[in-house]
């Protein structure tokens, strides 16, 4: 479930500087999915058409960071991420990231930086499920930093079966499942945003959020995003455009949880 993911001050951090909905340039994995290329200085990174547009390189210079959307193949990173990120009671199961990622990967994002064996990089929990970027960089890897993970429900807020899946979901789908992913609602529901414990203060997770709503915002695909989040999460979901909505029913992790809610139609802080 959405946590506090060590974003820093919204004005002091470093933010992804266009929509990857608006990015000219692409990459394909060897999974064939699309990633956004990164125009790379000697000093930062940044994502977009501008060379001038750089990430804070304070923060991640030393990341070779981009965003792809996730794919089935990458379920081992996820699954990783998702452990070292979570308590236990809190975690997606595998196969409800098989579920999610193979019923509606289109709702993902993740960040990835690039690692060699012999760099600081080989440490992380995901590095061991990382794979070359492309066939030309064999032993560089594109490893898994922070993620989001989410389907479509009909509802206004997460609720326990939207967080569910259908126990028949590898046979057939059914318009009428009410658990799981609903293609025809226009609701955004958020059931993983995370970001590795080892880089903390880098503001990871928000840089992936901001990255996700924006790919959301662009494809008009739903009416708002939402998610779950505890107490003291409140004004950091707030500090990228969440409200909160009131407490929410789903009994997911122990319970306890504050309903948060994203109006797609409303500009991006900071924008």
């Amino acid at each position: 479930m959405p946590r506090d993911l060590f974003g820093r001050d919204p004005k002091d951090e470093a933010q992804l500087t266009a929509s990857p909905e608006s990015q000219n340039s692409y990459t394909t994995s060897q999974d064939g999915h699309k990633g956004f290329s990164i125009d790379r200085g000697d000093e930062g990174f940044g994502l977009g058409p501008s060379r001038n547009a750089k990430m804070d390189n304070k923060a991640l210079s030393d990341l070779h960071p981009y965003v792809q959307i996730l794919s089935l193949s990458d379920v081992d990173s996820c699954v990783a991420l998702e452990n070292a990120t979570f308590p236990e009671n809190e975690r997606c199961s595998r196969e409800k990231f098989i579920y999610r990622l193979t019923t509606c990967p289109e709702l993902s994002l993740g960040l990835f930086s690039t690692t060699t064996p012999d760099g600081p990089g080989a440490a992380l929990p995901t590095y061991s499920h990382s794979r070359p970027p492309d066939s030309s960089s064999p032993t560089k890897k594109s490893t898994l930093v922070a993620q989001v993970i989410a389907t479509k429900c009909a509802s206004t807020t997460v609720t326990d079966e939207s967080m569910e899946y259908p126990s028949h979901w590898r046979n057939r789908v059914s318009l009428s499942d009410r658990q799981g992913h609903q293609e025809h609602g226009r609701t955004i529901a958020i059931h993983s945003l995370a970001a590795l414990p080892e880089f903390k203060g880098r503001g990871l997770g928000k840089i992936v959020m901001r990255s996700y709503m924006q790919r959301m915002e662009s494809s008009g695909i739903a009416d708002r995003i939402v998610l779950l989040a505890h107490d003291h999460l409140i004004d950091y979901y707030a500090a990228l455009g969440f409200r909160n909505t009131g407490k929410s029913e789903v009994q997911f992790g122990g319970g306890e949880w504050v309903n948060m809610s994203y109006t797609i139609t409303e500009s991006l802080p900071g924008s």
